[in-house]
């Protein structure tokens, strides 16, 4: 079986790594080596990560210049033929690895496996299943169209691929919706419907420290920058002419919380469960939703509807 390299990214994240790390070396059938990327933390973040006691757990310092920077210098430093990526705030499935490696060993013709991840809060708790229930299925013609449907983070990829596009530093978010549609150029994608990731919602976060505008400017230029290559064969990127992102409109300090977001996520499942008939489940979900930010007038109206229909 290959040796598999997890690039686990860094920073200031003492309250999960430690639980981040359980979940990956609780896999004791593949040959793993586990890549933790300090980038510059201020924290208790890397006495923690020495304090696990494992031999596959190898830490190198982080260039300090943003997630894609951390990112290739994990990879650089990896031997693996497969690559996948943990944050350090989030927590990998029981036997996610071995039954992706086992798949890739089974299908070479293909570049890259990903799947379905769910959404957790702070503590860990469920919160919903972020990717709709679809067959197992080919997805490299639909990224060829701009379309993901999930994390960079469930993905395993053959290293040779991923080591000859990288991520891009261009990008201080969105590097990973980037490198999916680039990668979706170079090899074949297959999409499984089982969970391979779950990702932790929580206030320091960069989906919710970072911008909003932001954060929509590099979502866009990166199916811009897809769009340019299918057209011209390039990008403003590797021309050297990218957009700067101050040409977008927006406040600087207009972030969304994470109570906020795991809100609207508890919400949104609530509703599905009442779709489904499922009428009691959904009241506890809409009642765990009110809980998580008791002062939203909307959300107030919203379990009451539950409750009523």
């Amino acid at each position: 079986m290959p040796l598999v390299s997890i690039i686990v990214p860094m920073y200031n994240a003492e309250r999960f790594v430690q639980q981040a790390l359980s979940s990956i070396i609780q896999e004791q059938s593949v040959s793993l080596e586990i890549i933790v990327v300090n980038d510059k933390s201020t924290d208790n973040s890397l006495s923690k990560v020495t304090a696990v006691d494992d031999p596959r757990i190898r830490i190198i310092d982080g260039p300090g210049k943003g997630i894609a920077a951390c990112f290739n210098a994990g990879l650089a430093a990896s031997r693996g033929e497969i690559i996948m990526r943990c944050d350090a705030d989030d927590i990998y499935p029981h036997d996610r690895i071995r039954h992706q490696v086992r798949w890739l060993d089974d299908h070479a013709d293909y570049g890259a496996l990903c799947g379905g991840f769910t959404a957790i809060d702070p503590k860990g708790q469920h919160l919903s299943i972020l990717t709709e229930k679809r067959q197992p299925e080919e997805i490299s013609a639909e990224l060829n169209q701009g379309i993901t449907r999930t994390h960079f983070c469930t993905f395993a990829v053959r290293a040779s691929t991923l080591k000859e596009l990288k991520m891009r530093e261009f990008f201080t978010t969105a590097e990973d919706i980037d490198l999916q549609l680039r990668l979706a150029e170079k090899c074949r994608i297959w999409f499984e419907s089982k969970v391979y990731y779950h990702y932790r919602l929580h206030d320091l976060s960069i989906t919710h420290s970072q911008p909003n505008a932001e954060r929509i400017f590099f979502e866009h230029t990166a199916r811009e920058f897809q769009e340019q290559r299918q057209k011209f064969g390039s990008d403003d990127l590797e021309k050297g002419v990218p957009p700067s992102p101050t040409q977008e409109n927006g406040n600087e300090n207009d972030t969304t919380q994470a109570a906020s977001h795991i809100q609207r996520i508890l919400l949104g499942e609530a509703w599905r469960k009442h779709a489904e008939g499922k009428k009691l489940e959904s009241i506890k979900i809409g009642y765990r939703s009110l809980r998580s930010k008791p002062s939203s007038m909307k959300t107030w109206k919203s379990f009451f509807a539950l409750l009523l229909k």
